[in-house]
């Protein structure tokens, strides 16, 4: 049985290849999300990095558009919608987060 190789394990092979994503953490957690600081919109986190994050979001939004991400333990992030395909989208933080910060990363002390 022959095995296709992975994509990116071959541009990892190239001399130069800098990985453009960083480290992504699993979510599973409601948040609000203003599209031009007008509305509410109510999303479904599904992972979060910290250059930005991917949601479910019935309402569409522009790609381009930029938004503020309510991310619980930092507060409103502003970010660039990148890409929407159906409910998922994803989105671009302008400025990086502390994953260290961010309540939805945060793992639970023992008391």
């Amino acid at each position: 049985m022959t095995r296709k190789s992975d994509p990116r394990a071959q541009q990892e092979e190239h001399p130069g290849f800098k990985p453009r994503r960083t480290a992504r953490v699993a979510v599973d957690s409601k948040a609000s999300l203003s599209p031009h600081n007008l509305y509410d919109v109510e999303i479904k986190v599904r992972d979060v990095s910290a250059a930005g994050f991917m949601a479910e979001c019935a309402e569409p939004i522009r790609i381009g558009s930029y938004v503020s991400l309510e991310v619980p333990g930092i507060g409103p992030v502003r970010a660039q919608v990148r890409w929407q395909i159906g409910v998922k989208m994803g989105g671009m933080f302008l400025d990086p987060i502390s994953l260290a910060k961010c309540e939805w990363t945060a793992t639970a002390i023992a008391a």
